[in-house]
């Protein structure tokens, strides 16, 4: 009896301590992450009835605008495999570089092996093969000999152990070689597959180009014109309440990030390219609520400071649009891109790409447009970031 309940008790004692290690070994979250994870959920569940609700809105959109937007929203894809495939064409490049670096290292370690061993060998037939044996017959300068006798196996042992050297180099040249035969292999598959991206990204511009053109018919009067832009202008507007909305008590974590505010006249512009419609210029609508940056297809579009992404799709008379939330009750907006690289609930760094220049949303030249909001009210973003030069930024 004593013996089973030393047993069960020895059993038990293990299970706790068991326990306790798996305690310790098991990833713990503080209160602060926890939080962080539960906000972001929230962000997005609501930034998803968001979406559904803007979308709602544009149901009677025709068949051409709804054509628009898969359109673009493929050629966003496609922008974002491309610069998928760029990144990891660089890595493979860098690495083929390290290799080849290492390559010619081993090489010349291997042709001064091989000159080393070359001087052994050659002094060895100069010593010639029966010199061991006739100091070993004499007996007449043992001192002597037994001097010779160490320089024998001095010499035998720096012999293998460049002999030994030059097998593991050999090896190691060999593995690397393997490793830019993969490599190249590698980059091969890699630029067919940027290639047939590329076309692919070619096709869909040439349908949405069909598109935009059926949609330019359909718009026959200025009045008509004038009527959509005021309506894309309400669905922004409707947007930027939505998120305000949904983001008030989902409060943004500065960290070690200035305010935004105090950033003011310090900011960077997102891209560069000239300012070809400035804060408050007139247009068709009424006056322009942020800068028209006229720039190339494709060109990088960054964050002006560090913020969370609160809307990343596509909206109409704007295209691709990315909003960012620096805190304060402050927003960017980006839009008319031909890329997206962020989604909702995203952090981003001041400097960081978010998106690609492009002419989404019906535009016919590539731009950005740019605008910053307070509580929701368009600012000059001129104010913002710093000094323009003969219209040109970034």
């Amino acid at each position: 009896m004593f013996a089973l309940g030393a047993a069960v008790a020895n059993r038990f004692f293990v299970a706790v301590f068991g326990l306790v290690l798996l305690s310790f070994s098991l990833p713990t979250f503080s209160d602060e992450e926890q939080d962080s994870k539960k906000k972001l959920a929230l962000l997005r569940e609501r930034m998803q009835l968001v979406q559904l609700t803007i979308s709602q809105t544009q149901q009677a959109k025709s068949a051409e605008e709804k054509e628009l937007n898969i359109l673009e929203k493929r050629l966003s894809h496609s922008a974002e495999n491309i610069r998928r495939l760029d990144q990891k064409v660089a890595e493979a490049e860098q690495k083929t570089q390290r290799l080849q670096q290492q390559q010619k290292g081993i090489q010349l370690d291997i042709e001064g092996q091989k000159e080393v061993l070359a001087n052994l060998l050659r002094s060895a037939y100069f010593m010639g093969k029966q010199q061991r044996v006739k100091m070993l017959l004499n007996q007449q300068q043992p001192d002597r000999m037994s001097r010779v006798m160490q320089y024998y196996d001095y010499f035998n042992q720096a012999k293998v152990g460049v002999v030994s050297a030059l097998d593991k180099d050999l090896l190691s040249l060999k593995q690397i070689e393997r490793e830019l035969s993969r490599e190249h292999e590698q980059l091969l598959m890699l630029s067919e597959a940027k290639r047939l991206e590329k076309q692919t990204l070619q096709q869909t511009k040439q349908q949405r180009a069909s598109v935009l053109a059926v949609l330019g018919k359909k718009i026959q009067s200025s009045s008509q014109e004038l009527a959509a832009l005021k309506q894309n202008e309400k669905r922004l507007t409707e947007l930027l309440t939505s998120i305000r909305q949904a983001i008030n008590d989902i409060p943004l974590l500065v960290q070690q990030n200035k305010p935004f505010p105090s950033l003011k006249g310090k900011l960077s512009w997102p891209t560069k390219g000239q300012i070809v419609k400035t804060f408050g210029s007139a247009k068709k609508s009424g006056r322009y609520d942020g800068v028209l940056i006229a720039a190339s297809e494709g060109a990088t579009i960054r964050s002006i400071s560090h913020g969370r992404v609160v809307y990343a799709d596509w909206l109409r008379g704007y295209g691709l649009l990315i909003i960012v939330d620096h805190g304060s009750n402050y927003l960017s907006l980006y839009a008319f891109n031909e890329g997206l690289y962020k989604e909702v609930g995203d952090w981003v760094s001041a400097g960081e790409t978010i998106a690609a220049v492009g002419i989404s949303g019906g535009q016919q030249k590539a731009g950005l447009y740019f605008s910053i909001r307070k509580n929701g009210k368009a600012v000059n973003p001129a104010h913002w970031c710093r000094a323009v030069k003969n219209n040109r930024v970034g």
